[in-house]
């Protein structure tokens, strides 16, 4: 939503006699400025428990140290009247003051008067539920930041010239957190810079502690998977180019396999390829203990997701996730089920605005993931790849990177030893190749695929006909013509 919209959704609420508005957002200072000049017919008084109720526009002051001291001024102010309320949200459970303004309603209705609570999170006593409708106050639109980052400039008088696709790196910033990553780019670097600006705007994620950050890998370090690398290097433009519809925009893969086939690399990877961040979201250390918690901590992680955009968002061993979830409402009162119905609003939510995330969900066992989520989170992303395990071209490659990593000396000829062995048992033989030998290393190696056969075997079966393959097919096509006789 724009600031345009904001402020007109605003004044409408005004304007229909709304009486109780709560306005989420980290910045009071410039949602109440923006605000106040959309109502420029209305008198304006902001509230916090240190400075008392102060007139917006004439500065006039009056101590009020009570939370309940500005409620019962507002009978004494004149029609057409607003209260910012800062803070509130540390009182408003208070028997006293929910049940004060629950009284004030039919009053404000009647007078044009209305109370804006504004905090950067939102808890409304179940009381008041039906009385109070929220609004989001959006971050700073790239137009402002370009804006901000002029102004700092020019009040500097500096002779650089302004980055716009650096300057936007700072997008789900406040102002003032973006002010403050402009200020250190120009320090550090004498310029504005993308990747300063970018890692002051992921200390969001870093602070939160509901996601981890994860750096990207680059291509080179994936051995094989060709195909896959190729699919993700054409979407990439998906992500800058600005002439593609918001639903066009590349939504995310699912990639199935057998532990240790590169699946979590290749995650690592496509972070790199589209050169965009990469956080985890485990959505199990989401779940709290206290009720209500979960969801809580549900709501705010994809709420910062939505905040840092452009962004890769990993989800490991998915299928798990999903592993109580038809037991939900009996043992965890509906706390899993409810969690993944906000991951799948905010999914589609996401596709539908155009919102630049990009979803990889890992996972061993498909068969869990479709039965579990009875199919409906498959069809939240774009495909699924099945990542099988690597042929002899690809475990050669693997080899080699391998060997340049550790400074091992693994033949490349030992590839044709290593059939059906994963790239992380290549990678195990090189660094246990450091302190055993390569052949007392290589012998007490146990290939996983020898101890689980049967349902890889089933895993490839089902791929054959419901997934794409990840990895280049190295097996000659039949072109002999076929007849019956």
């Amino acid at each position: 939503m724009s600031h345009t919209h904001q402020r007109t959704k605003f004044l409408h609420y005004l304007m229909a006699g709304y009486p109780c508005l709560w306005v989420i957002t980290y910045e009071e200072e410039r949602a109440i400025e923006t605000l106040s000049k959309e109502a420029k017919d209305y008198g304006v008084y902001c509230w916090d428990i240190v400075s008392g109720l102060v007139d917006y526009r004439s500065g006039e002051r009056r101590e009020m140290g009570d939370p309940l001291e500005p409620l019962q001024a507002i009978t004494t102010l004149g029609e057409s009247s607003i209260v910012f309320l800062k803070d509130f949200h540390r009182f408003i459970a208070q028997t006293e003051v929910y049940r004060t303004i629950k009284n004030l309603i039919p009053l404000l209705k009647s007078t044009d008067k209305h109370v804006v609570i504004i905090s950067p999170v939102c808890n409304i006593p179940v009381e008041l539920e039906k009385d109070i409708t929220t609004l989001t106050f959006e971050l700073p639109t790239e137009e402002e930041l370009v804006q901000t980052a002029q102004r700092i400039v020019k009040e500097n008088k500096l002779k650089i010239s302004v980055d716009e696709q650096a300057v936007k790196a700072a997008c789900g910033l406040t102002l003032s957190e973006a002010e403050n990553a402009f200020a250190l780019s120009l320090v550090f670097q004498k310029k504005y810079d993308k990747a300063t600006i970018e890692n002051e705007r992921l200390q969001a994620v870093r602070k939160s502690n509901l996601m981890e950050l994860h750096n990207p890998e680059p291509i080179e370090k994936l051995g094989g998977l060709n195909n896959l690398k190729k699919y993700l290097t054409n979407r990439k433009k998906g992500f800058y180019e600005k002439n593609l519809p918001p639903y066009a925009k590349p939504h995310g893969i699912i990639l199935v396999g057998p532990p240790g086939t590169g699946k979590s690399l290749s995650a690592k990877v496509c972070s790199s390829i589209f050169d965009i961040p990469l956080v985890r979201l485990d959505i199990n250390s989401l779940k709290g203990s206290l009720l209500g918690e979960s969801e809580k901590n549900m709501s705010q992680a994809l709420n910062l997701i939505r905040a840092v955009a452009p962004v890769v968002v990993w989800m490991d061993e998915f299928e798990k996730t999903f592993a109580g979830i038809a037991s939900s409402a009996r043992t965890d009162g509906g706390t899993t089920l409810g969690m993944i119905g906000k991951l799948m609003t905010a999914m589609q939510d996401f596709r539908d605005e155009g919102i630049p995330v990009y979803w990889v969900a890992t996972v061993n066992d498909i068969d869990a993931l479709i039965e579990n989520s009875q199919g409906a989170m498959v069809r939240r992303f774009d495909d699924i790849f099945f990542v099988d395990f690597p042929n002899k071209e690809e475990r050669e490659e693997i080899i080699k990177i391998m060997n340049e990593k550790y400074g091992s000396d693994i033949p490349l000829e030992w590839a044709d030893k290593m059939e059906n062995w994963t790239g992380a048992e290549i990678e195990k033989l090189a660094f246990s190749s450091l302190y055993d030998g390569l052949e007392e290393a290589f012998i007490a190696i146990r290939p996983i695929y020898y101890q689980c056969r049967e349902s890889i075997e089933k895993a490839r079966r089902w791929a054959k006909y419901n997934a794409r393959l990840a990895n280049e097919s190295k097996q000659k096509v039949q072109k002999e013509r076929k007849i019956r006789v």
